[in-house]
């Protein structure tokens, strides 16, 4: 692509000397050639979508309107060879504590951390089959209700461990935040801030009248920020944003990547 670029502006790198009275020009039009190709790459590098990290992107969205964060959540997912996964449950029975739960069809292995004052919570789920044929699972959550760079690098930590040693790039990872209703903000508002914080396309609204359901409105919605995506009536989503009632039926908002997993 460079070399195409640089031929089409036909830069007289090969063409013979100019006379003295054509150096000016011939001059002038290198330093032309020169700025629009420099302006070009510049133009690229700044169009290509950023590629961060969900939950810091989202907490970074958090801390620019100054929202009160009710918590935030990550989960990662991933089905895997049954052997792999029973030796993650023996690796975990060493170091966190443990609970099982046993059916005709799986063993579900719980694991929590030993650390009471951990910077947030971990909490780790394999899926065993019965049948050592099937596909085992593991799922792990990372769990806080604060955020600061103290928090961040922790995080970032942590998520390199867990993909170093449990789970593989392949594992699929959804990002939810909560924050709460500063009684000026509605869930246009919301959505409006985020729109244009995260440049969110493809947007849809659904109303929720499934009797009792705590989410009351979502928002679908795509970015390129984040490569996640899925199609949903033709249209690719990589965001979900909701409203959600509390049991006092004060409203929080809600927005997961690329969708809520969970109905808080």
């Amino acid at each position: 692509m460079f070399h195409r670029f640089l031929t089409s502006f036909q830069i007289p790198f090969t063409q013979q000397s100019p006379s003295p009275e054509q150096k000016p020009i011939a001059l002038r039009k290198q330093a032309i050639c020169l700025l629009l190709i420099i302006s070009f790459f510049v133009n690229q590098a700044f169009s290509q979508p950023i590629q961060n990290d969900e939950m810091e992107d989202l907490a970074a969205f958090a801390n620019e309107y100054d929202l009160e964060m009710n918590f935030w959540e990550v989960t990662m997912k991933e089905q895997m060879d049954s052997q792999r996964a029973e030796e993650i449950v023996q690796g975990l029975q060493e170091t966190h504590i443990s609970h099982e739960e046993k059916d005709e069809n799986r063993i579900k292995h719980t694991f929590e951390s030993r650390h009471k004052k951990d910077t947030f919570d971990v909490l780790y789920k394999v899926i065993l089959p019965i049948d050592k044929r099937e596909s085992a699972e593991v799922i792990i959550v990372m769990h806080g209700t604060d955020w600061d760079n103290h928090i961040s690098q922790k995080y970032r930590e942590e998520k390199t461990n867990i993909l170093r040693n449990y789970l593989t790039k392949e594992s699929h990872l959804y990002t939810c935040l909560s924050v709460q209703d500063s009684g000026i903000m509605n869930h246009d508002v919301f959505i409006n801030k985020a729109k244009t914080y995260f440049n969110i396309k493809h947007i849809s609204t659904n109303y929720d009248n499934i009797k009792n359901s705590t989410i009351k409105k979502s928002t679908y919605g795509y970015t390129k920020t984040w490569k996640q995506f899925y199609y949903m009536e033709d249209d690719p989503k990589n965001v979900q944003i909701a409203a959600v009632a509390d049991r006092h039926g004060k409203m929080n908002y809600m927005i997961g990547t690329p969708i809520l997993i969970n109905e808080y």
